[in-house]
């Protein structure tokens, strides 16, 4: 039998030329992939590519870790995918987090990340701790990109620490295509290497013996190529997360379906290479989100500007029993965690989809979502939602009761809830969710209805990682030479989402973090 671990005591070279007989036997017996072909010519020492870090995914992560393992004397080559880059950076609305302080910070995030009887998800102090130390310097670290920034939000919830936790955009576009841009133009004036429509495939391993797996480069596909890239010193995964990826979603986020509003190359690629080296899972239940709208013919959702804007608008959402069941002002994340709960009684996801129920005033005031990409649509919403309404996407009725037979809920149940809605505009308070703000009767006909889902911004599980941005195995060991940032594995969110720009606040920090790592280690 021939030997599958490299021996101390035997070369490198040794146990290539041992794992290409097998992986030669194989190629005779025509069972071999061309990956599995490309695999084996690295293993003989015949790369297409040598390089030091290879970083897989051209977003907030992969920009932010390219660019400090380039600063750190690395050569750096990015594999994109699609034909430019971006990601879901490039979709989102332009916050990123930067906290003012560490400590109000990490007392701001483990709040967030409170389960129940004085428990707590899969993140402590002591590891947000170390990130927090990062995270403050993400201000500074785009001002010395060049971008101009200013502080636009604090933490949403009322709890020790929010003060601390604030979010940035850029001011000369304070979208994600601001903030893309500001990214994309450090990377090219370094000259970085960036290679577009080339997918990570498979990453080329070795076992050491009392040491585990190491990488040694990545198998990548150009077309109909297969290219064996060396990285002397790490990979760097920075793919996105998994939200385009049915299978994933039914298997790690509840309820289904759920759709995404960011970039379409999400489809889990960290996940799927990172598992062949045996790597653990972490924060797989995480996805911050918000209320979308799903049309017919548009493969991106759109983030529901009904929601976003509630606290001025004459809107509730019901469920499917024509009830409201939540505070339809607070923050997106929040609100999605309501539509996500499942009904023990009735056995459903009552809130899925939910109705989104608004009046004349609310319609004429604008779209009820927002463009995708934000900063570049692709996608726009009608502006007076006009063309939505004669596609019958939001339905139309001259009263609550019509209405109701229109979108199959009990008309007098749907009466009894706008009633008894209008009854706490006239005496703004709301004592069923506490609203305070939007509290504006729905009393002007028509009368419109449009269904919400839970919207995903990303997913943040993935590969569990530790504060040096490196991959652990199932035992916790290190994965050698292999790192994963940005939402291919959100390290600073366990539940909650506490604030918009934290995704991308975790992308610089933890991108700058592992391309540090990635370049210090030894070729």
């Amino acid at each position: 039998m021939s030997r599958t671990k490299a021996d101390p005591d035997i070369s490198r070279r040794g146990f290539i030329k041992g794992a290409v007989v097998g992986a030669g036997a194989t190629a005779l017996s025509g069972l071999i992939s061309t990956t599995q072909m490309a695999e084996a010519a690295a293993k003989r020492g015949k790369w297409d590519k040598t390089v030091d870090v290879v970083v897989v995914g051209y977003g907030g992560a992969g920009a932010a870790a390219a660019i400090a393992a380039h600063d750190a004397k690395a050569k750096v080559l990015i594999l994109e995918k699609g034909d430019k880059g971006g990601g879901s950076t490039y979709f989102s609305g332009g916050f990123f987090v930067s906290p003012r302080d560490v400590d109000g910070a990490v007392t701001y995030l483990m709040d967030c990340a409170r389960a129940a009887d004085g428990q707590y998800f899969d993140i402590d102090r002591e590891r947000l701790t170390a990130w927090a130390k990062e995270a403050v310097q993400n201000e500074p670290w785009m001002q010395s990109l060049g971008a101009e920034v200013f502080i636009s939000l604090k933490g949403w919830y009322d709890v020790p620490g929010a003060s601390s936790y604030t979010s940035c955009q850029v001011k000369s576009n304070p979208t994600g295509v601001g903030l893309w841009e500001a990214l994309e133009n450090a990377v090219k004036a370094r000259k970085i290497d960036v290679s577009y429509n080339t997918s990570g495939s498979e990453l080329v391993t070795r076992e050491v013996r009392g040491k585990g797996v190491e990488v040694l480069g990545i198998v990548a596909t150009m077309g109909k190529r297969k290219l064996a890239i060396r990285a002397k010193k790490g990979v760097i995964l920075t793919c996105g997360g998994f939200d385009y990826d049915e299978t994933m979603l039914k298997n790690y986020l509840s309820p289904y379906p759920k759709y995404s509003v960011g970039h379409l190359g999400n489809t889990g690629d960290a996940i799927k290479m990172a598992a062949k080296t045996g790597a653990d899972l972490w924060h797989m239940n995480m996805a911050p989100s918000t209320m979308c709208h799903k049309l017919p013919g548009v493969p991106v959702a759109y983030p529901s500007l009904l929601q976003l804007s509630a606290a001025a608008l004459d809107v509730i959402f019901v469920n499917k029993l024509g009830k409201r069941f939540t505070n339809e002002e607070m923050p997106y994340d929040a609100v999605a965690k309501d539509l996500d709960n499942f009904d023990a009684v009735e056995r459903d996801f009552l809130n899925v989809p939910c109705w989104c129920i608004f009046d004349e005033k609310t319609r004429v005031k604008g779209p009820a979502g927002l463009p995708v990409p934000i900063g570049n649509p692709t996608y726009t919403w009608s502006p007076d939602n006009s063309l939505e309404i004669g596609k019958g996407w939001i339905v139309k009725a001259d009263s609550i009761a019509e209405l109701a037979g229109k979108i199959g809920v009990d008309p007098a149940t749907l009466e009894k809830t706008v009633t008894t809605f209008n009854g706490y505009c006239a005496q703004e308070n709301d004592p069923d969710f506490g609203r305070k703000m939007g509290l504006i009767p729905l009393d002007k006909a028509p009368y419109y209805a449009l269904k919400g889902y839970t919207g995903i911004w990303a997913t943040g599980g993935g590969p569990r990682i530790n504060t040096k941005a490196q991959v652990l195995d199932t035992s916790g060991a290190v994965v050698r030479r292999l790192y994963v940032a940005g939402s291919a594995s959100t390290f600073p969110v366990a539940h909650l989402y506490p604030l918009s720009g934290t995704a991308i606040g975790d992308c610089f920090a933890m991108g700058r973090i592992a391309g540090r790592n990635a370049s210090a280690e030894r070729s």
